[in-house]
């Protein structure tokens, strides 16, 4: 079978280089003598196929470089419009994090009667939660165990512990942590800890509730002051549902914070009372 696609491959090669001779008489004779018109009778479709298939071969061969031409120039058109994105991005970035830290500055400002420092947020609890969360001030900062953490936003926690330039804090959805809280529409005084239950969807527990109360959902708890971690005032959370038993008493409310851990950045620590 190969030798036969081989003869077959001379015969092929034989009559094309016939033909490139015809071609080349044809040429060499010019003029109307009757050898260059019989000639030119015989081998006219045999040139216009010849012709056919050169310009279909240059109209293949321009069409693959147009090709790539609009390939590599769609590659270039993808890699800037990648690179805007990119810029668009950092700049969206950039004026979020230019937002916040004005926030952050006009509550210390606010906040003229303690010592305050603020920090970063540089890593959170190893099991994927918001309990703890480590912050970029420590003890060359003024920073210490038991310091109050707050955002613009509301309270974030305390400091449990604290090294020279790096410090723990226990978030207010850790199961070991509890804030003394006054609803601010009514006044009642409750106990907002931190639940085993409740932590992983960054709820919280209201407890130790009046009988009394009339709480409603949507309630705004700020820090009763009570306890002399948190000054008095700072927003805590909001009453997202109320609990009863079957008389009717209240046994907890759930709590969702005000402050939003899934884009917690920077913090206030406030490191004491200005004497």
């Amino acid at each position: 079978m190969s030798s036969f696609f081989r003869k077959r491959g001379v015969i092929v090669a034989l009559v094309v280089t016939a033909a490139v001779i015809i071609l080349a008489a044809i040429a060499h004779f010019g003029g109307s003598n009757p050898v260059s018109t019989v000639l030119r009778t015989v081998f006219s479709p045999f040139q216009n196929g010849m012709a056919y298939i050169v310009n279909k071969v240059d109209g293949t061969v321009d069409f693959i470089l147009e090709m790539k031409s609009y390939k590599e120039e769609n590659e270039r058109l993808v890699a800037e419009i990648n690179e805007l994105k990119k810029q668009n991005r950092d700049i969206t970035n950039y004026h979020e994090e230019n937002e916040r830290l004005k926030e952050l500055l006009e509550m210390q400002t606010n906040l003229d009667a303690y010592s305050t420092v603020a920090a970063s947020v540089i890593a959170y609890s190893s099991n994927n939660s918001y309990d703890t969360i480590q912050i970029s001030k420590g003890t060359l900062a003024g920073v210490k165990e038991g310091n109050a953490v707050i955002t613009p936003d509301g309270v974030v926690g305390k400091v449990i512990e604290a090294g020279p330039t790096w410090s723990v804090v226990s978030t207010i959805l850790n199961p070991d942590n509890a804030l003394g809280v006054k609803v601010s529409r009514t006044g009642d005084v409750a106990v907002v800890e931190g639940d085993s239950e409740l932590y992983s969807q960054n709820y919280c527990k209201m407890s130790f509730i009046d009988k009394g109360s009339n709480l409603i959902v949507g309630d705004i708890l700020e820090t009763s002051g009570s306890g002399g971690i948190y000054p008095a005032g700072l927003s805590v959370g909001a009453i997202r549902d109320v609990n009863s038993d079957s008389m009717g008493n209240l046994n907890y409310a759930t709590v969702e914070p005000l402050v939003d851990f899934d884009k917690l950045y920077e913090v206030l620590v406030i490191n004491g009372v200005v004497y």
